[in-house]
């Protein structure tokens, strides 16, 4: 469609830049500009400004110009007679009655009738979960879920009937076939024969931040595989670029600076229908960093809030990776009793989810508590694992003081030396570096006189060795210490052999740290009467060790506000001081 240059000049007189602008950008006035971030590159400092007059924008970072229609043309990539038509339809003003040129876009013409399709399939769809019988029982089904019928009209729910060509009979007299293939709402069979891709499901109309139907989500209504099937990519959607629901919370986002993400089409939606309407989700896929491109115009904080399956925690980590590449501030929601935000918010209510999400802990701290309950503290090796773990979120925090900071958390939080993570982490800069990992071997400790006792009674006396390996085999009270490997493997032995002799031992040792250590023990001085003594002093410095990583797991959840877990924790460190009296 041909614009002429009267009516192009008069629709960028009768628009705001700013409010236009302010659709996709964050802006703060600024003297006679408004500044933000740059949408069209990634920038920690804004550089973008806008003028109100004359209507203009500018990025002193990426040299992105122009106006009103340009601004629009570039950040939703369609072509500028769309983009006109867009703005025109936005701000209420009457397009001026013109024909198609015979040079006229094709590419648009074709994304148009595309949009046609989709928005004429969802009226189609959202008729059917009324009209029909298996509609009906669909609607049934919504409504045992807990949602309103304000909440169905809202997001556009619908359904999409067992038999095989319902779409394919009622859009294949407006539209030709081949559109209909592009649409990806149609396929086609070996026969040559078409059918409709979704059937008996509940559908979900996807649309673009705009508002824009781009294709659908649909959940199996009965038995079936998959449970979930969503459009395939077509030339106006790909699900890498698409969020679901941000039409619905974008205002909310940028209003709150914040959005809550979570898995799920109905978790999204129960959501919304409690009052968290900032909520979004991805759209059947793992975050992409171009959804967190799109995000980020409108807010550049996150809540992440996933399942608390195996997989949702999975899914969580990959979505760190992605916002912290992007400069997010994030947050992580671990949602108490293994339930998922829609289960939580009908069996506790809005408020209860608010108030958790308002106490959500930064991103770190969750890591750190993931660390804690995926590894055993209690051993060497356990910790060893837990720094491991986070050790590349470290390396990925830009900001040089707060990646200080977090070492020295980490440091203290796992009991190890601040230069043995400063020193992995330096490993990072160089890009042939596979992997960062702390290893045993470099950690720098020594024994204490009571594990040395213990370690020279049993390779010295036979006698005394059957009751010491009897006993910390029984208490494990050698676990978390500087010699857990060695008393693991003496145990191990004295089981198989009944006796323990230090040359076996010392084969079976896996470095030279712990070699030396055997050797210190077997060259020292000891009276052997002390070794039973000994077992005590080893008791209450394991005891000791268990209380001082309590009260650094206190100390972050203080941090995070986490008082349930608080409340646990202090009664564990009472616990511990009770039975070894410190």
């Amino acid at each position: 469609m041909k614009f002429g240059d009267t009516f192009v000049e008069q629709l960028k007189n009768s628009i705001d830049i700013v409010h236009v602008v302010q659709g996709y950008v964050r802006l703060r006035k600024s003297g006679s500009s408004f500044i933000g971030l740059c949408p069209f590159h990634q920038e920690k400092t804004p550089s973008f400004h806008v003028r109100q007059s004359p209507a203009y924008y500018y990025c002193f970072g990426c040299q992105a110009k122009g106006d009103a229609i340009s601004f629009i043309q570039s950040i939703e990539r369609i072509t500028f007679p769309e983009t006109v038509k867009f703005l025109a339809e936005k701000y209420g003003i009457p397009l001026p009655k013109v024909d198609p040129g015979p040079e006229a876009d094709q590419t648009a013409k074709e994304r148009q009738t595309l949009l046609e399709i989709h928005e004429k399939a969802a009226g189609i769809f959202r008729s059917q979960l009324t009209s029909s019988g298996e509609g009906k029982q669909a609607l049934s089904y919504l409504k045992e879920r807990g949602l309103s019928d304000v909440t169905i009209e809202k997001f556009g729910l619908g359904y999409a009937p067992g038999f095989s060509d319902n779409l394919v009979r009622r859009l294949s007299g407006d539209f030709s076939s081949e559109l209909l293939l592009k649409s990806g709402l149609v396929q086609t069979g070996d026969s040559g024969r078409s059918y409709d891709r979704f059937r008996r499901r509940v559908i979900f109309p996807i649309r673009n931040e705009s508002g824009k139907v781009i294709a659908f989500g649909g959940r199996i209504f009965g038995e079936g595989q998959p449970k979930y099937l969503n459009s395939p990519e077509t030339p106006i959607y790909s699900k890498s670029r698409a969020l679901y629901a941000l039409d619905q919370a974008r205002d909310s986002v940028r209003r709150k600076n914040f959005a809550v993400l979570v898995e799920g089409y109905m978790d999204c939606i129960a959501l919304h229908q409690a009052g968290i309407d900032n909520a979004i989700a991805s759209c059947g896929t793992s975050l992409t960093e171009l959804q967190a491109k799109l995000l980020a115009r409108f807010s550049d904080r996150i809540v992440v809030n996933f399942d608390p399956d195996t997989a949702g925690s999975a899914a969580t980590l990959r979505s760190l990776d992605i916002f912290l590449e992007n400069s997010f501030k994030i947050r992580v929601l671990a949602l108490p009793g293994g339930d998922d935000p829609d289960a939580f918010v009908k069996r506790h209510g809005s408020t209860a989810y608010v108030k958790l999400l308002d106490e959500a802990p930064a991103y770190f701290d969750y890591l750190l508590q993931k660390s804690r309950k995926d590894n055993d503290l209690r051993t060497v090796e356990g910790k060893i694992q837990a720094v491991n773990q986070v050790l590349p979120y470290l390396a990925r925090i830009a900001n040089r003081m707060e990646r200080v900071e977090q070492t020295r958390q980490v440091a203290e939080f796992f009991g190890f030396e601040e230069s043995i993570i400063r020193e992995e982490l330096k490993k990072a800069a160089n890009p042939k570096q596979e992997k960062l990992e702390i290893n045993r071997s470099r950690i720098r400790t020594k024994l204490t006189t009571s594990e040395k006792h213990i370690l020279k009674a049993i390779l010295d006396n036979p006698q005394t060795a059957r009751e010491v390996i009897e006993q910390l085999a029984a208490s494990e009270d050698y676990l978390g210490l500087d010699s857990e490997s060695i008393f693991r493997e003496a145990i191990a032995i004295f089981k198989q052999e009944g006796r323990i002799d230090p040359g076996r031992l010392l084969e079976r040792l896996g470095n030279d740290r712990d070699k030396d250590f055997v050797n210190q023990a077997l060259f020292s001085e000891l009276d052997m009467d002390q070794a039973i003594r000994c077992l005590e002093g080893m008791r209450r410095q394991k005891a000791k060790l268990e209380i001082d990583q309590l009260q650094k797991e206190i100390r972050q959840a203080e941090l995070s506000q986490n008082f349930e877990l608080l409340a646990s924790l202090h009664s564990r460190k009472v616990a511990l001081k009770r039975s070894v009296a410190i």
